[in-house]
């Protein structure tokens, strides 16, 4: 199956692209892998019985690939690349993040800083069996570089990926999962209005040590 065709989110701060156009862009592979070597971003992302993961450039790309291949060329959404952009570093957020989708043509991805990765997929496959539509079983997840930490880039890529998940697929509801001493992860879901589930009304993947958070799209 085809790639959806070429675009990205513009963000007030960030430039937020589909990992597909990223599978060559070596700066990109270079953060990604360099996540995965930190003991303090996989305790946080993954906990600490997964470890580190001795990554390099050359073996991300294969990684990359077949997210590419289940996500994006199944249901049109997936992982994203967040990128500072140069000019905006210093500009504050508003009450209100505005986004915006860009064409191919305009994209400007020499000039960003990478500095993490939200991604939206379809959980029915991950999940425990469910009779809910993939519209709402949307797994949101994102990662970002301890450097950029506690500075709202989080809170503005999911915003605007989630943004425009609704706009552009009918997403109904979004599922997360996080550490439960995770508490930095879990502030970001509260600020995009997710809340704790109810996991004796509703169990999602049922993974010990980790907390289901869902967030409901307002009509």
């Amino acid at each position: 199956m085809a790639n959806p065709k070429s675009f990205a989110i513009r963000s007030s701060r960030l430039i937020i692209v589909p990992s597909f156009l990223l599978l060559d862009n070596l700066a990109y592979r270079d953060l990604y892998s360099s996540l995965h070597r930190m003991s303090d971003f996989t305790t946080m992302a993954f906990g600490a019985a997964w470890g580190v993961k001795d990554w390099d450039t050359s073996t991300i790309h294969p990684i990359i690939s077949r997210e590419v291949q289940r996500s994006w060329q199944v249901r049109s959404m997936g992982d994203f690349g967040v990128g500072l952009l140069p000019s905006r570093t210093t500009e504050q957020q508003s009450g209100e993040e505005e986004w915006n989708v860009l064409d191919a043509p305009e994209l400007q991805l020499e000039e960003a800083q990478w500095i993490g990765y939200v991604g939206v997929r379809d959980a029915t496959s991950t999940a425990q069996p469910t009779t809910k539509p993939w519209q709402q079983m949307i797994e949101l997840r994102y990662g970002f570089h301890p450097e950029h930490w506690g500075k709202g880039y989080g809170t503005e890529a999911a915003k605007a990926v989630m943004g425009w998940c609704e706009q552009t697929l009918g997403a109904e509801r979004f599922i997360a999962e996080t550490e439960v001493e995770n508490v930095g992860s879990a502030g970001i879901l509260g600020k995009l209005g997710f809340t704790a589930m109810d996991n004796e009304k509703e169990v999602v993947w049922g993974v010990e040590g980790e907390k289901e958070w869902q967030r409901w799209v307002r009509k």
